[in-house]
């Protein structure tokens, strides 16, 4: 009897699985996100889960297919997002799109996946990358709302006695989005919003609009934007002598509002996703063994001290997208038929129920591209450097 060596079986190891791979349809998963320009800090922890989760799969053969992933970058820019994407769908041939970091950027691909019918999850704050829901048949996305987060925040609020509170947010589609739910949520619990002042991403003086801010002597502030313009304006806040409460969106809840910001963010309250705020939540929550996996995992592979809302969030779309297309395959959908393929796959996001991830519970339906409900969102403080789960009084 012949005895192999250890590199023999190996290599007859490695020809078995990539002869078993090749009989296997190929999953394309394109993705478009912002690796340069001012969200940069935001769109390469979403690249890097989408690389995780790439290698974590590399040596899975129980999925019916083989997945390859294609990542551009948009440079924060809207344009070059529509481009991209565009390339995704024609030349690589995706069948699913994660697109984008940004509410613009993710605005401004909404006429082409929707012309090309291809399933898009976006990674997106703003509730308008997904409603009107008939609207938004082949989008989807993994982040909460602003109008789930801002809700939490003004309930804050109205706890603390507050009757006046100011705005501060991008002059964008992001921004507006934050100017909207701000306008009905504080209406609703019968807040007064004394003030509002816009800026731009790439703005680095603020302190005019936190002057006019501070002139309106509201109860407290919030703030609709991203790092750095989300930590820079907190300090011309603190700078200009404003001492009232500081409340931010999801848009800052990453280490980067906290190296820019430094101690003049301490205190600062974020409407956030219980990744930020996993080790904090009781164990009987259904949340914290995922994000306590996926923390372990991202942490250790890209040496940072603790993981932020955002790679989670692409992390996500990637499972979610997964999810549909194991289903989809198992149903019979033949995943070389590039058109029947991406209906087929978006029907399947959208029944996704009960999946557990990192950022809620996702129940995704024909009325409800979003998926989440009041389980996904949490307020946390900046307590000593740290995002700390926050408790109301």
């Amino acid at each position: 009897m012949k005895i192999l060596s250890v590199a023999a079986a190996l290599a007859a190891l490695a020809i078995s699985v990539s002869a078993h791979a090749a009989d296997k349809p190929e999953l394309r998963i394109g993705s478009v996100v912002a690796m340069t320009g001012p969200a940069s800090a935001l769109g390469l922890p979403e690249k890097n889960a989408l690389e995780l989760l790439q290698e974590q799969l590399a040596n899975d053969t129980s999925l019916p297919f083989t997945v390859k992933f294609i990542t551009y970058d948009d440079g924060s820019d809207p344009t070059k997002a529509v481009n991209n994407v565009r390339k995704l769908i024609t030349e690589d041939r995706a069948h699913v799109v994660i697109c984008c970091t940004t509410t613009p950027t993710s605005m401004a691909i909404l006429e082409t996946v929707t012309q090309a019918k291809v399933p898009n999850v976006s990674l997106a704050l703003g509730q308008s990358v997904i409603e009107p829901v008939k609207e938004r048949h082949w989008i989807f996305k993994t982040p909460s709302t602003d109008q789930l987060q801002v809700t939490g925040l003004v309930d804050d609020m109205v706890k603390r006695g507050i009757k006046k509170v100011a705005f501060l947010g991008l002059e964008d589609s992001f921004g507006e989005g934050g100017w909207i739910a701000m306008q009905s949520v504080a209406k609703a619990k019968g807040v007064e919003i004394v003030a509002s002042e816009r800026f731009s991403r790439t703005d680095t003086n603020f302190t005019p609009q936190a002057l006019k801010v501070r002139q309106s002597n509201p109860g407290a502030v919030y703030i609709h934007a991203i790092p750095p313009s989300s930590a820079l304006v907190h300090q011309a806040l603190k700078r200009v002598g404003y001492s009232g409460p500081i409340y931010h969106s999801g848009g800052s809840a990453n280490n980067a509002f906290i190296s820019i910001g430094k101690q003049d963010v301490e205190g600062a309250l974020l409407g956030t996703t219980p990744v930020l705020v996993y080790k904090d939540l009781p164990d009987s929550n259904p949340l914290k063994p995922v994000i306590t996996k996926f923390a372990a995992l991202y942490e250790k592979r890209f040496n940072v001290p603790k993981v932020d809302i955002f790679p989670g969030q692409s992390w996500d779309a990637g499972n979610i997208t997964l999810k549909a297309a194991e289903e989809a395959v198992k149903a019979g959908v033949k995943l070389d038929d590039l058109d029947a393929s991406r209906a087929a796959l978006r029907d399947k996001i959208e029944g996704v129920k009960n999946f557990v991830g990192v950022g809620g519970i996702f129940n995704y339906s024909p009325t409800d591209h979003l998926g989440l409900d009041h389980r996904s969102t949490f307020i946390s403080v900046v307590k000593n450097g740290e995002f700390r789960l926050y408790e109301s009084k």
